[in-house]
């Protein structure tokens, strides 16, 4: 694990390209985003206690979105090789993580399944998932805001144990 700083407009990950790392957004923000040029899409934006790439951590592969820093920002980050020795000591550390993918997959489906059927088409259904995240980063903001520094850093700890490898 590693500590690493990227400036405003610097590129974090890009779309395509080989990953076999995760990163922790310990402080600052992020835009998650998927296609090239003209054609790309903010689809998220993630803060601290946020995390991306996980997916390489259980199958390093081609990136499937482009991450770009917001601000200055400080992630934590973990390799493949280190996450597969970390669940190889401790398999519970292992479930958390899987736990955390299948949340995630359960909330695009839950997406996908309100749905009007009328709008299935995948240009509907990015806008729709682009609305979704940005309602949910709203509303996580505004709970972030109400927290002390101490909360935060309870909540920055937690997210660090959960999982279990930052």
């Amino acid at each position: 694990m590693q500590t690493i700083n990227f400036n405003p407009g610097e590129i974090i990950i890009t779309e395509g390209e080989e990953g076999n790392a995760a990163f922790l957004i310990k402080s600052g923000s992020v835009e998650v985003s998927v296609g090239e040029g003209k054609k790309a899409k903010v689809v998220a934006t993630l803060k601290e206690g946020d995390v991306f790439g996980e997916m390489s951590l259980l199958e390093p592969g081609l990136r499937s979105a482009t991450v770009k820093a917001v601000t200055h920002t400080e992630c934590i980050v973990t390799s493949y090789d280190d996450f597969m020795s970390s669940i190889q000591e401790n398999p519970e550390q292992a479930i958390k993580f899987m736990k955390t993918l299948v949340l995630r997959l359960r909330q695009m489906n839950q997406v996908m399944g309100d749905m009007d059927p009328k709008k299935r088409r995948i240009r509907d259904m990015f806008q729709d998932w682009q609305h979704s995240n940005a309602l949910a980063a709203e509303a996580e903001a505004q709970r972030w805001k109400k927290l002390s520094p101490e909360e935060r850093e309870t909540e920055m700890n937690t997210v660090f144990n959960q999982y279990g490898i930052f």
